[in-house]
């Protein structure tokens, strides 16, 4: 019952699911702006940046669309159509404020932004049920950062900010006994749902932003890994499976059409991140810069649901109890990006931007999923600002795309989660991931920047 869930939730986070950072500016230059972020997403790239700003109040609307296919691969007796996640564009808001202190050389900023990330809908009676039917996942960061310049060219930048963590997600579990053979027979399925939700961590990041002219500069940013402590509910719905309705060869089993436990937890490590950029005008109102990216994904190599204790209610004197931890391997591996991205100015009003990006997976090429929607990737952006009111009202426009070109999965160590209705042992089922993937990601957005 649990155990995809949690394959989800321990690549969900990783290279393939926040599929880029934070802001439209960093949009149109494919995330390319450690060293030459230029508005209030500093906060998330690099908070040393922040000293450029003074007096800036930024709203930003952005949103994000994954559109993903799965083929399950046939079997002897089975065919499969492809499925697609059907879900909307996410809309992802952010918006911040920023002051500069002249005296002590000082920027002071507040602001909130969250991860860009996608909502999951596939059909209910698809092939991929068994992985998951929907997904939404929200986390959300807000507080405080501040850029010193203590010496002309050298700004260090630090910024704390409290961070939650909600995931709900959807999927099919397999009710049958533990002697029988798993099948994909829907008679034997049991929707289930899980709901866990962190409210409050607190985190922060640190960057460093050298400048010693107007012809170069280096940014460094650090974020420490976020270990997340989620709790809440976990429910099964047996009113369809044929052990409630009573078609079984035993009849009927269970004596309740759903269970639920209402006070399940689980750990999730957000992996440690290093950025370094370097960046260059090779002539008036051009940059050019070159970022890479690490992401300790390494450092996840399990997750455990704890506190389960799920009775379900059978016809028998003795109903069936899941007690026990549930703990699943990831095999998670470090994943790497480099960014090549950078802006002009095209007239007194406009800057125009453009990136290009490549990327590693944080995924095992065998946990890959419609969950986990992840391997080598390409992508670009594109963006403009225009000054709606030259160095006042500024407003930013930001797209872009990402692509994991078809890939076959061979050996998946994807399986059903398969319950015994009589004792409520979970055990892993027929393996379910093999076949055909291939993800397209649609990033768009829109900012207003206000200096006073």
């Amino acid at each position: 019952m649990i155990g995809n869930l949690l394959l989800f939730l321990s690549t969900a986070q990783a290279a393939g699911y926040y599929v880029t950072g934070v802001g439209i500016r960093g949009m149109g230059r494919a995330g390319a702006v450690v060293a030459g972020i230029d508005d209030l997403s500093a906060q998330y790239h690099n908070p040393a940046a922040l000293i450029r700003l003074d007096r800036q109040v930024t709203l930003q609307f952005a949103g994000v669309h994954q559109n993903v296919t799965f083929d399950r691969e046939d079997e002897a007796d089975l065919a499969f159509d492809p499925v697609s996640n059907s879900a909307p564009p996410m809309p992802i808001p952010a918006l911040g404020a920023a002051w500069h202190l002249p005296g002590p050389d000082l920027t002071v900023a507040l602001g909130l932004y969250t991860p860009y990330a996608p909502y999951y809908t596939y059909p209910e009676d698809g092939p991929q049920r068994f992985t998951m039917t929907d997904i939404s996942l929200l986390s959300a960061y807000a507080g405080p950062s501040v850029a010193w310049r203590p010496i002309d060219g050298l700004t260090l930048g630090l910024g704390v900010a409290a961070t939650m963590l909600q995931i709900d997600q959807g999927l099919v579990t397999h009710v049958a006994p533990a002697t029988f053979e798993a099948t994909d027979e829907p008679e034997y399925d049991v929707n289930t749902r899980i709901s866990v939700r962190d409210p409050f961590r607190i985190t922060w990041n640190a960057g460093l932003l050298y400048e010693p002219g107007d012809k170069w500069a280096v940014g460094v940013s650090v974020v420490p890994p976020i270990r997340y402590q989620a709790s809440g509910s976990l429910t099964s719905d047996f009113s369809n499976n044929v052990y409630y309705t009573g078609e079984s060869p035993f009849g009927q089993v269970l004596a309740s059409s759903s269970a639920s436990d209402d006070d399940v937890q689980l750990a999730i490590t957000m992996p440690a991140i290093f950025r370094a950029g370097v960046l260059v005008r090779p002539s008036e109102g051009t940059e050019l810069e070159v970022d890479v990216a690490w992401e300790r994904w390494s450092a996840m190599q399990s997750l455990t649901v704890t506190g389960v204790d799920l009775t379900i209610e059978t016809t028998s004197e003795e109903d069936a109890r899941v007690q026990d931890d549930v703990a699943f391997p990831l095999l998670m591996q470090d994943a790497w990006s480099l960014r090549i991205g950078g802006q002009k100015s095209l007239s007194d009003r406009v800057m125009g931007r453009a990136g290009l990006l490549g990327e590693t997976s944080g995924v095992s090429a065998q946990y890959r999923s419609v969950l986990m929607p992840d391997g080598l990737q390409v992508g670009y952006g594109l963006g403009l600002t225009w000054w709606a009111i030259p160095d006042k009202l500024a407003l930013d426009f930001g797209g872009g795309q990402r692509f994991l070109l078809p890939s076959t999965l061979n050996n998946a160590q994807v399986y059903q989660v398969q319950i015994d209705p009589l004792s409520g042992v979970v055990l892993p089922g027929k393996s379910v991931g093999d076949g055909e993937i291939s993800a397209m990601t649609n990033l768009f957005g829109l900012g207003l920047n206000w200096t006073l």
